[in-house]
């Protein structure tokens, strides 16, 4: 069957270009909603923690059901059948997890609609009164939100299948419009309630946009349940330790929404708009190289050498760390300017965004593990391991709810504690993840020695960045503080390139055999 790919970007790229342009949209959002609401002084239907408090119910059934357990459990199988050339099994066995898929989320988005009023407690156990009622409406709102993912995600998986990423490239772009849409519609008059029909409106058009794909495809539908099935049965088997490999990370940021509900007015808000912010080179990076490589790792797994597949692993998280640390580095130098050029204004004030900085940067020190946990997890994945995953994610995210307790709570650390304990969790995570599979691939999948060169170099563009900073101070219109933060990263990047260039890094030269191509 011949498919037209309409990649018009090689496919990592493409991901990372989309991610960049959806981050880009997602700090437009952030900017809106710190500027409308602030941090610590929103009110009534104006306090911004109930709504980020009323997306962890519903980011749960998103993530449990739909994110990572569908690709992790449909991609494999779905990929194999495509390999032997049995399409119609493929397109039987996609129609039936669309409908299976389709018939859970309604009935667990219909039960937590029901208990609403009391799962409230469970993730912001500190609220009262009008702030608790609030925040039950906004959730019981959100929960339209996963049934149109639900089907969307399966559209997606037959994407990234295929090897065809375009219109999936373009979901999270029209998500982030509908939510914007809705905070400059309707946040003024409506406050989050506003807000959160902008994220339905993004959720139905992050639906729509698949549609075309299923055409490119050529996507057949077939009427059946096909819960018999033994495919079916094996997708499902795959899922259920990934589902609870997931719910314990969903645990973590439950509990730490928890606690910080206990803290001051604006901690969730906080911690919130900190992770939106690494999540920029996270969504543009990790999440990016994980999309692309994870129908070839599923590939190369079927073959018995383990060789094929270390190398092709080794060489995604190499390209990945060589982005990561350099990225990770540069904001940590930069993220008091990058808060000041994108949070600070209206009622976000100046003591929001100190804390903000705070937190942003102990979150940055596990960027790097967050962004290979994707990779190695689907590594994982591609030889039909769940179980793995899942007692990785299982240990860091005790580590994170016992290190948030502790820091927290009992040393009064507030929400930076929480913080610092998220990091620690993430950073165990991958470390049992890395272990597990150079154990068993027994080739090492980390070259140790470029990693120090990218760690030296990183570190000697992040002290060039610094002295820039010392010479032109950050002051002016915000026109002018943007104009310089482009100064301070162009500066960077031309520095990390140059000395990359002068090492003669294989993943330098990769880069730039991709900038070729693209002038061709």
């Amino acid at each position: 069957m011949k498919i037209r790919h309409l990649n018009v970007l090689p496919p990592t790229l493409l991901l990372a270009l989309s991610a960049l342009l959806s981050r880009f949209l997602g700090i437009v959002r952030d900017h809106l909603l710190a500027k409308t609401f602030g941090a610590t002084a929103g009110t009534g239907i104006y306090n911004l923690d109930t709504y980020y408090a009323a997306f962890r119910i519903p980011d749960l059934l998103y993530n449990l059901l739909i994110f990572g357990a569908i690709s992790a459990a449909f991609i494999p199988i779905f990929t194999q059948y495509k390999k032997d050339g049995k399409f119609k099994d493929a397109w039987e066995f996609a129609s039936s997890m669309l409908h299976l898929m389709l018939i859970a989320i309604l009935i667990i988005a219909g039960v937590t609609y029901a208990l609403a009023p009391y799962l409230v407690h469970v993730v912001a156990g500190g609220f009262q009164g009008e702030q608790l009622a609030l925040t039950v409406k906004l959730m019981r709102i959100l929960l339209l939100s996963p049934i149109f993912f639900a089907v969307t995600s399966v559209f997606i998986s037959i994407q990234d299948s295929f090897k065809t990423f375009l219109f999936r490239s373009l979901g999270p772009l029209f998500y982030n419009a509908g939510i914007i849409a809705g905070i400059l519609l309707f946040a003024e008059k409506f406050g989050v309630i506003g807000v959160v029909w902008g994220v339905i409106l993004g959720a139905g058009m992050n639906f729509l946009i698949q549609l075309p794909a299923l055409r490119l495809v050529h996507f057949k539908h077939y009427w059946l349940l096909g819960h018999k099935r033994q495919d079916v049965k094996e997708a499902f088997r795959l899922i259920l330790p990934r589902v609870f490999g997931l719910s314990v990370a969903q645990l973590t940021l439950i509990v730490n929404t928890l606690i910080a509900s206990f803290l001051m007015t604006g901690s969730i808000t906080i911690f919130y708009l900190s992770d939106n912010l690494q999540a920029v080179p996270l969504g543009m990076i990790g999440i990016s190289f994980a999309i692309t490589s994870f129908a070839t790792l599923s590939e190369l797994a079927g073959e018995s050498d383990k060789e094929p597949f270390a190398m092709e692993i080794r060489r995604v998280m190499g390209q990945v760390l060589f982005l990561i640390i350099p990225a990770t580095i540069g904001m940590l130098v930069l993220r008091h300017e990058i808060i000041d050029v994108i949070l600070k204004y209206g009622k976000f004030s100046q003591s929001d965004a100190l804390l903000t900085a705070s937190v942003l940067g102990f979150l940055l020190i596990s960027l790097f593990a967050q962004c290979l946990i994707p990779i190695l997890g689907r590594g994982f994945y591609a030889y039909h391991n769940t179980k793995t995953p899942v007692m990785a994610g299982i240990i860091g995210s005790g580590i994170s709810i016992g290190g948030s307790l502790m820091l927290a709570m009992g040393l009064n650390m507030g929400i930076t504690g929480i913080a610092i304990a998220y990091s620690a969790g993430n950073i165990m995570n991958f470390a049992i993840l890395y272990a597990l599979m150079h154990r068993h691939l027994r080739i090492d999948i980390i070259q140790w020695g470029n990693v120090l060169k990218i760690i030296l170099i990183s570190t000697i563009m992040g002290s060039v960045i610094f002295m820039v900073k010392l010479l032109t101070p950050f002051a002016g219109t915000t026109f002018h503080q943007i104009g310089l933060l482009i100064l301070y990263t162009a500066t960077g990047l031309m520095i990390y390139m140059m000395l990359a260039a002068f090492l003669d890094m294989n993943e330098f030269k990769a880069i730039w055999r991709q900038i070729r191509r693209l002038k061709k």
